[in-house]
């Protein structure tokens, strides 16, 4: 039986070649010097993303039966997992939540107190890691916000709350 429909990964496939092809082309528009990162970094992905829709293609080809050659070192993505589909979703809405989360802090109290407050929640809970080391990586995630800071001139987004510099 064919399939009239593309998979949904040709499709998402082919919508981020048109993401990042428009990106290349709005980035032409850029004055010299700005545009030196957006450009790079959107022709590389949009190489990747056309490599990707190729591979797509091909692999519909596979499916229908055109034979074509299938590469030896593709991993096996149809393993049988045992974990419930109930938490699958439940991780997921939890890790949507702690982003929200990062950017009402963000809002409220700035970015440099809620990244690092981020950083040590993610250490502490996630990562499971000790209360040393989850405070270790907070202060070095506080450091190099500072350092990167100092060396670019950067201002931080402030929040409704507004901090003294290293906090907000």
């Amino acid at each position: 039986m064919k399939k009239i429909f593309p998979d949904i990964s040709f499709i998402f496939s082919a919508g981020l070649l048109v993401v990042f092809a428009y990106c290349v082309h709005e980035s032409l528009s850029f004055m010299y010097l700005a545009k030196i990162f957006p450009l790079s970094i959107a022709i590389v992905m949009s190489i990747a993303a056309l490599v990707n829709l190729v591979l797509e293609v091909r692999e519909m080809r596979t499916a229908a039966g055109i034979s074509v050659k299938k590469s030896v070192n593709t991993a096996d993505l149809e393993s049988e997992w045992d974990i419930p589909m109930r938490d699958v979703w439940s991780k997921l809405l939890v890790y949507l939540a702690g982003i929200l989360m990062l950017y009402l802090f963000i809002w409220i109290i700035g970015y440099p107190l809620s990244i690092t407050l981020f950083i040590f929640l993610f250490y502490r809970y996630v990562a499971e890691t000790g209360w040393i080391s989850a405070i270790i990586a907070a202060a070095a995630g506080m450091g190099f916000l500072a350092l990167v800071s100092k060396l670019l001139s950067m201002d931080w987004p402030e929040g409704l709350i507004h901090l003294p510099w290293p906090l907000g």
